[in-house]
Formats: structure tokens, C-alpha cells, sequence
């Protein structure tokens, strides 16, 4: 039963990475080396998710998995991230939608954060680290929809 819902929660985690970059790509005009060298490292970091979800499946409670898995997670999660950041500093992405940018922006960087604190958690308590994965991006959820409540009612 563990393998099946590390499976579960893994191809979810990759699902909406993959719905995340391609909202990401929906803004960038046009490509440059550095992102498709980016993305095919990132591609790489998605390929060893099977590796460590059955790592995680087998060893549930050991520290040492949960450690892989979040930080397979974390890699993939932070190398999405680093697209957008250098499609920004680089002037590649759209920003007809201003809004629309800053919350893509957010979007990728609040995955990190939370994969990071999941670390962080599961270091401590095995368990952990999945409910501090889940209590950040839920906060940062609904901070997101806070500021673009008030973004809105500004305009």
C-alpha cells in the first residue's frame, strides 16, 4: 500500500509540474540555449522521480528516503523555477498581463519553498516532511489568493 500511494502522490507531483510549465512557457516569446539547456535538466530531474517515489514506497518511514524523494522534488521544482527566472531576467516572457506574470512567478517559487521546509521537517520526523510540504503550499495558496484579491479591488 505504501508503493501505491508514493506512486500516487509522485505522478500527481509530476502531473502538476508539468501543467505548471507549461502555463510557465505560455509566457516566454521565444527561446534561448540557456532554457532549452535548463529544461533538459529539469527533464533529467523528472526522470529520476521513479527512483526515488520507490525509494520512498519501500522505506516510508526512513529518514534517508524521504530526504531523496523531497529532495528529487526540490531539484525539479527549483530547475522550473530557475526557467522562469531566467526567462525574466533575460526580457523573454510576455508581460502584456502584468498580474498574470507576477502570479506565475509566485506559483513557481512557492514549490521550492515548500519542498525545502519538507526537508527541513523530515530531517527531524519522517512523516513530517509531507505535512510541512502540504501546510506551506496550502498557506502560500491562500496568500496567492489574498494578494490578488487586493490587486484587484486596487484597480
Amino acid at each position: 500500500m505504501p508503493a501505491i500511494f508514493s506512486f500516487l502522490i509522485s505522478f500527481m507531483y509530476c502531473g502538476l509540474l508539468w501543467v505548471l510549465h507549461h502555463l510557465a512557457m505560455h509566457f516566454v516569446r521565444h527561446l534561448q540555449i540557456i532554457l532549452v539547456w535548463l529544461n533538459l535538466v529539469f527533464l533529467m530531474s523528472i526522470s529520476t522521480m521513479p527512483f526515488s517515489c520507490g525509494l520512498l514506497g519501500h522505506f516510508l518511514h526512513n529518514r534517508a528516503a524521504q530526504e531523496i524523494y523531497f529532495g528529487n522534488m526540490f531539484v525539479a521544482a527549483a530547475l522550473l523555477a530557475l526557467q522562469w527566472l531566467v526567462a525574466r531576467k533575460k526580457k523573454l516572457i510576455n508581460d502584456d498581463d502584468p498580474q498574470a506574470v507576477r502570479l506565475m512567478g509566485q506559483r513557481l517559487l512557492f514549490f521550492p519553498a515548500g519542498l525545502g521546509a519538507a526537508m527541513v521537517a523530515s530531517y527531524f520526523n519522517p512523516l513530517a516532511g509531507s505535512y510541512a510540504f502540504i501546510v506551506v503550499l496550502l498557506a502560500s495558496r491562500l496568500w496567492q489568493r489574498k494578494w490578488q484579491r487586493s490587486q484587484t479591488t486596487n484597480l
